[in-house]
């Protein structure tokens, strides 16, 4: 098994974890071929079809390109995936929410703590504003597709701010990709306060000095999404 000091993640959020950061270090470069699954297997000691979902939900966030029968390359960082074809790939995966949802905090996890540490005066100024303005949202009147488009807008800045065009680009994917799973969460009353409460509580923390805060904060914010998500499937069911 591969090891990590974070026990409460899979195997496969482990391995996306640890390419995703070949990638972003640089280690890795667009065009670059991954080792074969076999390769990887081995390497982190897992199942090939660990390997496998890891490669697949690495190539939904566009971070991977996957050659039928050529192996999987990293993504040219400058070619946006268009929403039509993030959309589709999120449809033919519904079943595979799970790691949709380890990319996705795995990606906005990195664009805040990057934001963080390269924080410059306009991205305080800017978080600040936005934490005031979600803080006078009213959440009874406001639509979900509102709030999402608004949520959407503060993660798009953050990403701009963040200084890192990698991460920027997959921000921009995956705000397409949790887009119908954000709008029927969103469509509860109570889901809108939460959401506007767990941001706020980040926002907060970014304008802070301490990083594990804003770490914590942002572990907090996942785990209540996770309980939301859960809940709405509930409810719909």
């Amino acid at each position: 098994m591969a090891s990590n000091n974070d026990k409460k993640l899979t195997s496969t959020e482990i391995i996306i974890q640890e390419i995703a950061e070949t990638i972003l270090s640089g280690e890795l470069k667009p065009g670059d071929k991954l080792l074969t699954e076999r390769e990887l297997a081995e390497k982190y000691q897992v199942t090939r079809s660990c390997v496998r979902e890891a490669i697949r939900s690495l190539s939904l966030i566009g971070m991977l390109d996957i050659r039928p029968g050529g192996g999987s390359y990293v993504a040219d960082s400058q070619k946006a995936i268009p929403a039509n074809t993030v959309l589709w790939m999120y449809h033919q995966n519904l079943h595979e929410y799970g790691n949709i949802y380890a990319v996705r905090k795995l990606v906005e996890t990195e664009v805040y703590l990057e934001c963080f540490d390269h924080m410059t005066d306009a991205a305080r100024n800017y978080i600040a504003q936005a934490r005031d303005m979600l803080l006078n949202v009213n959440t009874e009147t406001i639509s979900a597709q509102e709030m999402e488009a608004t949520l959407a807008d503060i993660d798009l800045n953050i990403g701009n701010f963040c200084g890192n065009n990698i991460l920027c680009k997959l921000m921009q994917t995956v705000i397409t990709l949790r887009m119908e799973a954000s709008l029927n969460i969103l469509s509860l009353n109570s889901s809108r306060v939460s959401a506007v409460y767990y941001r706020c509580k980040i926002l907060t923390a970014m304008l802070q000095d301490d990083r594990k805060i804003v770490k914590d904060s942002i572990r907090s914010f996942f785990k209540n999404s996770i309980k939301e998500l859960n809940l709405n499937k509930k409810s719909n069911s």
